[in-house]
């Protein structure tokens, strides 16, 4: 009987050039633990009226279909893809010798550009999920850890393939949570000169509550749809002042960036691989206090952030990195 460790099942990530037509994973992506991404088979219980005496005389599939997560750590390289499928858009220019990516939110349209996802299992089935999506990404920056992230993926259907050789760059450059500055000001325009916060810890999740799209006469659905973008997030800080309670307590909007720089790598003079989001119109929803009897008070912020009509927009990433494009 043969056997498979969990440090041998890897994910690689593709962009479809064709919507639903497989393509060669061209990034692989180690996992923090295995990935979860896998076919789910849906069936309906036949349930008649047939004096039997048995509380059901058959399963017939009905729905087949992809999804699943992965968790990994950051990087300034595989993250582009998640970001593309994420938010639907992206606009690529040169950074000296490297490339600056911004994703934006894709408008208009709900085909938000599909990914191949490669599934290698050494020594045992590969498979390749075609017409994927990235649904959901969690981001996190605990102080004691490297930056790390969850993503969620719907597709549409597995399929059996060759066995997959997964190769990981060395340009694919991963974040220390002392890499990680967070800022929040009155506007965008401030931002710069903003100090960074003390942060203890930090997660962001964005969200398109993306989900297959299945038709009558379909076992396996048509097409994978993103939908409205939902982007929120913690912070938590030590309690140093009235500040965070006051922002809270009135309801003021704020400015806020999250910016990851791997400064000791240099792309090209001046580049580094960096990731950065940047959020224009952010409400705080949620203060909770924490009063430890033996420890520092400190406090937990819950985020919104929101579409702003000023800077016409609601979440902008960068990305710094090598790869010429996602396209």
């Amino acid at each position: 009987m043969a056997f498979i460790k969990g440090e041998d099942v890897n994910i690689g990530i593709a962009r479809e050039t064709v919507r639903g037509t497989a393509e060669t994973p061209s990034i692989w992506l180690p996992g923090r633990t295995p990935t979860g991404v896998r076919q789910v088979v849906e069936k309906a219980i036949i349930k008649e009226t047939k004096g039997t005496g048995m509380a059901s005389q058959g399963s017939v599939l009905v729905q087949k279909r992809a999804e699943g997560d992965l968790e990994f750590n950051v990087r300034n390289g595989s993250i582009g893809m998640m970001l593309l499928s994420l938010l639907g858009k992206v606009t690529t220019s040169t950074a000296g010798s490297a490339y600056s990516h911004l994703f934006e939110i894709l408008t208009g349209n709900p085909q938000y550009p599909t990914l191949t996802l490669g599934l290698a299992q050494l020594g045992m089935q590969d498979y390749a999920y075609r017409k994927c999506i990235c649904t959901q990404l969690e981001v996190r920056t605990p102080v004691d850890d490297l930056v790390n992230a969850t993503a969620s993926f719907v597709g549409a259907e597995e399929n059996t393939h060759a066995d997959y050789t997964p190769s990981f760059p060395s340009t694919d450059y991963f974040f220390r949570h002392y890499d990680v500055v967070i800022k929040i000001a009155s506007d965008v325009s401030g931002l710069a000169a903003a100090s960074a916060l003390g942060v203890k810890e930090f997660s962001l999740t964005l969200n398109n509550n993306g989900r297959v799209n299945q038709n009558i006469g379909e076992l396996n659905p048509s097409d994978v749809l993103g939908l409205m973008v939902e982007v929120g997030g913690k912070l938590k800080l030590d309690y140093t002042g009235e500040t965070y309670h006051d922002i809270y307590a009135a309801g003021t909007y704020k400015a806020m960036s999250i910016t990851m720089t791997r400064s000791d790598v240099a792309l090209d003079t001046g580049v580094y691989p960096k990731i950065s989001f940047v959020m224009p119109k952010v409400s705080f929803e949620n203060l909770n206090p924490d009063r430890p009897i033996d420890d520092i008070v400190g406090e937990e912020m819950d985020f919104v952030a929101h579409y702003d009509e000023d800077a016409t927009y609601g979440i902008q990433a960068t990305v710094v990195n090598s790869i010429a494009n996602y396209n």
